[in-house]
């Protein structure tokens, strides 16, 4: 190599022809075609050969003399067939030099045809490979498999042409047909909303926005609401967390079934007959499916309470595909919006419900108590009763002092409930947040959960499913149990404590667990506890109710232990995605109400005062955030503050304030 000599060379992808000016150290200063002086390694360099030009060429003799050989050379690529090359090669498996190569099809090796077949063959993408200055054909499948794959690159490359016309269309209100892909095209985008950078396909749907200029943060998802795929409001977490949100047409099909026709009862022999008694449902307004239900007798030992609940288990078989869905779901979700049944609502809400004037299976709790609520005695049967009135806790609360029979059921639930909370218990008396949907609008509700009737209810509830558990652990029947280790400190016991103080209790805490051992239940005060009280809405509630039944029956249990830690996997974490749903949605909401005041001045409690930052809480709303509190500034846990609502995001869950 050396100053005079015509070079070929890539730059930026294009094929040049170049003329070397000058040797610099192991690089080469070249001029190209196009006038541009460049210096090159000698790598880059393909063909080489001495140009025909004289020492005292001028610029612009070079510059003619460069873009005639690079057409003459291009002409003579136009001529060669590699097809035809490949078809005398590929039969063989002969691997041939560029000069060879030449040789073959024109019948000579000057530069300019040596040239030309090398540049054809470094424009092929399917018929030869080169290495080590040889290049071979390829065998006739890999042949195919090049060119089919090719053929897919192509068509792949026309529908990004097409999707990003489409999205941008979209985007901007445009009514354009759906191309033929478009349900491919929505999953994508539906990924990318939900999962954002972790979504399987996000380099693709990155490229995609990225072709049709809708490089926004939230682009997929606010193409799909434009497209009516999503909602304003979509809850993303539900595909997040995967949350089952339809039922099979298997489990749709047993649940019509099981309303036309309940099957057999396997435990008739032991079923009692409990019509006769006075039964009263007390629930919530907006309840729509019932699994309990009170009665009360005067007996003379004292009162006999009666805790009825629904025998879903009589009537659901084990194994079953409604059955398995139920311990996928693990427990119906409430949320602000929609409800997510364990159940098909038309048995939930219907055929298991307990429902007035309709004769039902039950599970009976019945509980001899002495006029302060001390139990004497108690009993677990099978049962068949009849709501005889459904009421709400609003109107129990109204009645307590007029209906001496409802006043009698709270004095007892008090006796039982000051009995137990002296055995250790202690109660949490936070008020609970509720977002309301009217004709006017979003609004908020802060409903206290220590009424009178939502306390009689609880303790009642209470009392079932302690008496469950003790029952279970006596036989050494195998159960799961719910228990709740000591707090991480230790709690001061004391009335009317401060919003701030209830906080700092709920975060002492420890978490209620499942175990196959009876444990203590700390908050409860109770030595084992269990779950039997919502089989309609809870897995585990069904699970103990085939126990209970199993053995009351004279029977084997329904389960054994191995059996119930199966159960439990399946269970615990369902019922942790149900918590993190709920708290995350009603969090949503009430970020969206908050939306309608930003501007105004709020009080504000300081929860937490953080190297950082501050953890704060809109007090009317149980409302946490964090504020990043300027240095100068100090702030004590405890206090309240004012501060100004700046911003409110909800779906990227940010509030941002100021100090007012």
């Amino acid at each position: 190599m050396k100053p005079g000599f015509l070079v070929e060379f890539y730059d930026e992808k294009r094929l040049l022809c170049g003329l070397v000016l000058d040797l610099k150290g192991d690089r080469v200063q070249v001029i190209t075609q196009a006038g541009r002086e460049l210096t090159l390694a000698p790598k880059r360099l393909l063909h080489a050969c001495p140009a025909p030009l004289a020492a005292t060429a001028s610029r612009q003799q070079i510059l003619a003399h460069l873009e005639e050989t690079s057409r003459k050379r291009e002409a003579l690529k136009a001529a060669i067939n590699l097809e035809d090359l490949w078809d005398l090669l590929a039969a063989e498996n002969q691997a041939m030099t560029e000069e060879e190569m030449a040789d073959l099809w024109f019948g000579r090796t000057s530069p300019d045809e040596v040239a030309a077949v090398g540049r054809a063959l470094r424009e092929d993408k399917f018929l030869f490979k080169h290495k080590d200055n040889l290049w071979l054909p390829h065998p006739a499948e890999v042949v195919a498999d090049l060119q089919a794959q090719h053929q897919r690159d192509l068509e792949r490359r026309q529908e990004m042409e097409e999707a990003a016309v489409w999205l941008q269309a979209v985007w901007s209100g445009e009514a354009v047909p759906e191309p033929r892909f478009g349900s491919r095209l929505v999953e994508l985008l539906k990924q990318l909303a939900v999962f954002g950078s972790a979504a399987p396909d996000y380099e693709q749907g990155k490229a995609l926005l990225e072709k049709a200029r809708l490089t926004i943060p939230d682009a997929p998802f606010r193409l799909l609401v434009r497209l009516g795929v999503f909602d304003e409001d979509e809850d993303l977490d539900l595909y997040r967390l995967e949350a089952p949100r339809e039922f099979s047409p298997q489990a749709f099909n047993l649940s019509r079934a099981l309303r036309e026709s309940l099957p057999p009862d396997p435990y008739a022999a032991q079923r009692r007959d409990l019509t006769g008694l006075e039964c009263i449902t007390i629930d919530g307004e907006q309840t729509r499916d019932f699994d309990d239900a009170l009665s009360l007798e005067e007996v003379p030992e004292g009162w006999r309470l009666g805790i009825h609940i629904a025998d879903v288990a009589s009537t659901l078989a084990p194994g079953t595909p409604l059955d398995l869905e139920a311990r996928e779901r693990g427990t119906s979700i409430y949320l602000p919006e929609r409800r997510l049944p364990m159940l098909p609502e038309e048995i939930s809400e219907d055929t298991l419900s307990l429902l007035v004037h309709q004769a039902r299976r039950a599970l009976t709790f019945l509980v001899t108590l002495d006029p302060q609520g001390e139990i004497k005695d108690w009993e677990i049967t099978p049962s068949l009763i009849k709501v005889r009135q459904r009421l709400t806790y609003n109107q129990v609360d109204g009645l307590l002092s007029q209906d001496p029979h409802l006043a009698q059921i709270k004095h007892l639930s008090r006796g039982v409930k000051e009995r137990r909370l002296a055995q250790g218990g202690y109660e949490l008396h936070l008020p609970e947040v509720w977002v309301v949907f009217t004709p006017q609008g979003l609004q908020v509700k802060v409903e206290d959960q220590e009424t009178p009737s939502r306390q009689l209810v609880a303790e009642a509830m209470v009392l079932a499913n302690r008496l469950a558990a003790a029952h279970l652990a006596e036989g050494k029947t195998p159960a799961i149990y719910r228990s709740q280790p000591e707090p991480r400190e230790p709690m001061r016991r004391k009335e009317g404590k401060t919003l701030f103080e209830l906080w700092q209790d709920r975060r002492n805490l420890s978490r209620v667990v499942m175990d196959l051992t009876p444990q203590p239940h700390w908050g409860l005060g109770l030595n084992c506890y269990t779950m039997v009280t919502s089989p309609i809405r809870r897995y585990l509630d069904l699970v103990i109710h085939r126990q209970l039944l199993a053995v009351l029956a004279g029977g084997p249990p329904a389960y054994q232990r191995e059996d119930l830690e199966e159960i439990i996997n399946v269970i615990d974490p369902a019922m942790r995605r149900a918590g993190i749903l709920k708290t995350r949605r009603l969090r949503y909401w009430l970020l969206k109400y908050l939306m309608g005041k930003v501007g105004q001045k709020m009080p504000a409690l300081v929860l937490e005062a953080l190297p950082h930052r501050c953890r704060l809480m809109f007090p009317e709303l149980l409302l946490e955030f964090f504020f990043p509190a300027p240095a100068t500034v100090k702030l004590t846990p405890g206090d309240t503050i004012q501060v100004r609502l700046d911003r409110v995001s909800p779906r990227e869950d940010q509030i941002k304030v100021s100090l007012a």
